[in-house]
């Protein structure tokens, strides 16, 4: 199965709960899609769990853990993959995203 692991980086360090809005509107990766979501980077959890949410639609949201090296499952819809279940990011389309500041 085809992966997007999605690198956000945020350019003021910080993200508040009102950019929410603003940051899913100006990711580079649509809400739909076939391949499954990897994401990645240095948010909240309320951050992760919203973009969890406006994926719920792909086949698979993960959400990657350096100590384990690769994505912990955390929405699925396949029925190869479980919540929990730690997937290979090696094969994945890599996207870098920077959110905020200047760099939208």
């Amino acid at each position: 199965m085809k992966k997007i692991f999605l690198d956000i980086t945020l350019a003021k360090g910080v993200i508040n709960p009102e950019d929410i809005p603003s940051l899913i509107a100006d990711l580079p990766v649509a809400d739909g899609g076939t391949e499954g979501i990897i994401l990645s980077g240095r948010m909240p959890v309320w951050a992760f769990a919203a973009l969890t949410h406006h994926f719920h639609p792909r086949p698979f949201v993960a959400t990657f853990d350096p100590r384990l090296a690769g994505g912990v499952v955390v929405a699925s819809h396949t029925k190869s993959l479980n919540v929990g279940d730690v997937i290979d990011i090696s094969d994945a389309d890599r996207i870098d995203f920077t959110f905020g500041g200047d760099t939208k």
